[in-house]
C-alpha cells in the first residue's frame, strides 16, 4: 500500500487557476475513491467559499497554529465523495502580520498526525510567500504548479522554482514538484500554443499532459459553493479535473513501484540559475500580433475569424445582406488615382473565413 502523498499547489502569480485546481482535483480524487484532506491556507479563503464553508470560527485552520488545538478537531466533512476540507479565515492574515514565531514545521507536524487516514492531502497556498506558505511548503511532499498560457505566466514561475531551492535546502529535502499544470487553455489562440510548445521544451516531462482548458463552468461553480461535478458534470472542465486526478494516481503508483524518472527532474531546473523566460514572436514587431482591427491601420487581416456581429460593429452592414455568405465593403481612400479598393469578406458559420482585396478601375 502506498503512503499519504501531500501536495501542495502554489504559484507566486494570482489568477492562475490555482484555486480552482485545489477544489476540482480534491473532489476529482474523492470522486475516484481517494480518501481527500483539503486544507486551504490562503487567507482570502476562497477554496472554502467555493465548497459552501465561509467564516467558520469554530473550525479552521488558524485553530492549529494554537497550541492548544488538536488538528482532529478542525476538519469538516463536505457534501462530495470522500472530501474532508479544513476551511481558511480572514484572520490567517492577521497571523502573517503579527506572527513572530519562526517555527516552519507547525503545519506539518499536525499533518504527521492525521496524514495516514488520508490517499492525498491538497494544500491551496496564498500567492504571497509568508509564514502560512513557508509552513505549507515545509509539510509538503510535492508541490503541483499552474501556469496560465500567458507570456506573464514566467513572472510568477521564477519566483517560485527559487522559493522551492531554498526551502528544500533548508528545511525540507524531501520536496519535489509534482509537474506544471498548463490551465486557462484556449486552442484558438496561437500565442497559447506556442506557450505550450516552450513549456514542454524545457521542464520536459514535468508537465502534465492534462491541460485545464477555458471553460465557463469553472468559472461559475464557486459562486454556487460547489465544484465542478456538482454544478455541471457534463462539462469540459469536469472531464479535465477526472483526467488530471487520473495521471496524479498513475504517477504515484508509478514512482512507487520504480526509481526511473523520465526526462527532466527537479534537481535540473533548480540547479540552473538561468532564468526562465518564454520567447516572444520572431516577428520584427510582434505586438502587431496583439493588435484589434483598426480601419485607419487597414489591417483588414484581423477581421479573420470575426463574427458578423463583430464585422457590422466594425465596419457597419452598408449595403450587405446580413443573411449572405459574402459581404463586400468599399475602403475609404484609394490606392492609386485610377483604382478603387474593395475588400471581400466570405463567411463560413457567420464567421469570416476569408477574405479577399479587389481592386477596380474608377468609371
Amino acid at each position: 500500500m502506498l503512503e499519504s502523498k501531500v501536495i501542495a499547489i502554489a504559484n507566486q502569480k494570482g489568477g492562475v487557476g490555482k484555486t480552482t485546481t485545489a477544489i476540482n482535483l480534491a473532489s476529482a480524487l474523492g470522486i475516484l475513491e481517494q480518501k481527500v484532506l483539503l486544507i486551504d491556507a490562503d487567507p482570502q479563503a476562497n477554496a472554502s467559499s467555493g465548497l459552501g464553508f465561509e467564516n467558520n470560527q469554530n473550525k479552521n485552520l488558524l485553530n492549529i497554529f494554537s497550541e492548544e488545538n488538536d488538528i482532529h478537531h478542525q476538519i469538516i466533512q463536505t457534501h462530495s465523495p470522500n472530501l474532508d476540507i479544513i476551511p481558511s479565515t480572514i484572520k490567517l492574515a492577521e497571523l502573517e502580520i503579527n506572527n513572530t514565531s519562526t517555527n516552519v514545521f507547525k503545519l506539518k507536524n499536525a499533518l504527521d498526525v492525521i496524514k495516514s487516514n488520508y490517499d492525498y492531502i491538497i494544500i491551496d497556498c496564498s500567492p504571497s510567500l509568508g509564514y502560512i506558505s513557508v509552513n505549507s511548503f515545509v509539510a509538503t511532499d510535492s508541490i503541483l504548479i499552474p501556469v496560465q498560457c500567458e507570456y506573464l505566466a514566467m513572472e510568477g514561475l521564477n519566483k517560485l522554482l527559487q522559493t522551492i531551492k531554498d526551502i528544500k535546502a533548508d528545511f525540507n529535502k524531501n520536496l519535489e514538484i509534482e509537474s506544471l499544470l498548463i490551465t486557462m487553455y484556449d486552442q484558438r489562440l496561437k500565442h497559447n500554443n506556442n506557450i505550450i510548445k516552450q513549456l514542454k521544451h524545457y521542464f520536459e516531462d514535468m508537465v502534465f499532459k492534462t491541460i485545464i482548458k477555458r471553460n465557463v463552468s469553472l468559472s461559475e461553480a464557486p459562486s454556487f459553493g460547489a465544484n465542478i461535478f456538482d454544478y455541471k458534470i457534463e462539462s469540459e472542465g469536469s472531464n479535465n479535473y477526472v483526467n488530471l486526478s487520473r495521471e496524479i494516481i498513475t504517477n504515484h503508483n508509478t514512482m512507487g513501484k520504480t526509481n526511473i524518472i523520465l526526462g527532466k527532474t527537479i534537481q535540473h531546473v533548480l540547479e540552473n540559475n538561468e532564468t526562465i523566460t518564454l520567447e516572444k514572436s520572431k516577428r520584427k514587431n510582434h505586438l502587431q500580433h496583439f493588435e484589434p482591427f483598426d480601419i485607419k491601420k487597414r489591417n483588414y487581416n484581423k477581421l479573420k475569424g470575426m463574427h458578423k456581429k463583430e464585422i457590422i460593429k466594425s465596419l457597419g452592414l452598408v449595403y450587405n445582406d446580413i443573411y449572405s455568405d459574402t459581404w463586400m465593403y468599399r475602403i475609404p481612400g484609394r490606392a492609386t488615382v485610377f483604382r478603387k479598393n474593395f475588400p471581400y469578406l466570405y463567411f463560413v458559420d457567420n464567421h469570416v473565413e476569408s477574405l479577399e482585396l479587389r481592386r477596380f478601375k474608377r468609371s
